[in-house]
């Protein structure tokens, strides 16, 4: 069985903007993931890639609300998807209070949270900062200049 790694949505929002200047090592990082590892991103994850990517402002060029929808139906024929279940909500529950997590960083405890109750320990992001406190995780980035 395959090691698991789970995508954040900043990779998937990188992985199909070709103008975003991370793109090409999103890509070349990707494919290394690809064949090695279970690739899995949640229900979550596909609602902020839809925010983000249909969003005037925040990607060069915003998609439409059929491109950003086609886009997820892909994604999910593609990656393994973690869906919240009630022990997501319990494991996020004491991350919050383990760490006393407040306003928006709880949605990135949630990605935790996911990750957590479907036993996988990687994560590849290109917002470390946003989940370098959490304990039992391994970041994996394209500025590390290694693979997981």
């Amino acid at each position: 069985m395959k090691d698991k790694i789970f995508l954040d949505t900043n990779i998937l929002v990188y992985l199909v903007n070709k103008d975003s200047p991370f793109y090409g090592k999103i890509v070349e990082k990707f494919k290394d993931l690809v064949g090695k590892y279970e690739l899995w991103i949640s229900r979550q994850v596909l609602r902020e890639y839809a925010v983000i990517v249909t969003r005037p402002g925040m990607v060069e060029k915003p998609l439409s609300s059929e491109e950003g929808s086609s886009d997820i139906e892909k994604f999910e024929d593609i990656f393994r998807i973690a869906d919240e279940i009630e022990g997501v909500t319990k494991i996020l529950l004491g991350l919050i209070r383990k760490y006393e997590i407040k306003g928006k960083r709880i949605h990135d405890a949630n990605i935790v949270a996911t990750m957590f109750d479907n036993t996988i320990t990687k994560l590849f992001t290109i917002n470390v900062k946003d989940f370098e406190n959490f304990e039992d995780i391994e970041l994996i980035t394209i500025q590390q200049g290694r693979n997981p």
